[in-house]
């Protein structure tokens, strides 16, 4: 890799956990000072799996946990009601939602191409969509599983808006998901990629 090639990388990777952390940041502060006020049928989109959608695809699963760790901690100092449901539901659904919609590790995809393995692989920024609708969609049955035991009835109008929560999450991060994956990778138009040496396989 050339000077000129490793800079560029180096830049690259260094915008990238720049917008990290001005999603995790700027995220946050909109779910709980704007989204408020943003709502159809009496329902608002949730920012943060929006945000945790994006950040799986794009960044993989370790930093997604600790973003979906860091979201679940702060909205249960928000909601102190209910013990530690947020906590639990935003860093546990975070790492189980990353497995099928994360990008495969580097090792894996060569891996792969080892044996002459060809897998069809999503597009990026379905994966998001479906990341953070299955997100959604997680936190809505646990949240309607604690009212059932809590002795309320549930009624169509529960289920309806858990539903059309999924539904304005998946849409908002459609509309996000391109130009923020833009904003993080740029324009990927040969883009450098460190090298490192080939990964020997063994069979047992």
């Amino acid at each position: 890799m050339t000077t000129a090639s490793a800079a560029r990388y180096q830049s690259g990777f260094l915008r990238r956990y720049l917008v990290l952390a001005f999603l995790t940041v700027f995220g946050y502060l909109f779910q709980v000072c704007v989204m408020p006020h943003v709502k159809i049928g009496g329902v608002s989109p949730n920012l943060l799996f929006v945000v945790i959608g994006i950040v799986t695809v794009a960044y993989g699963k370790l930093r997604v946990f600790w973003v979906g760790a860091l979201y679940g901690l702060l909205m249960q100092i928000m909601v102190p009601s209910v013990s530690y449901l947020n906590l639990g539901i935003y860093t546990v659904s975070t790492l189980f939602c990353s497995f099928p919609f994360a990008d495969k590790p580097l090792k894996s995809l060569e891996y792969d191409r080892a044996i002459n393995r060809t897998r069809t692989e999503l597009p990026a920024w379905l994966r998001t969509v479906l990341c953070a609708m299955l997100n959604t969609f997680v936190y809505e049955t646990v949240n309607l599983t604690y009212v059932y035991i809590s002795g309320i009835s549930l009624t169509g109008a529960h289920i309806f808006r858990g539903f059309l929560d999924v539904l304005l999450t998946g849409v908002l991060t459609l509309l996000l998901a391109f130009p923020v994956r833009r904003l993080i990778f740029g324009r990927r138009l040969n883009a450098p990629v460190m090298k490192t040496a080939p990964v020997v396989f063994k069979r047992a």
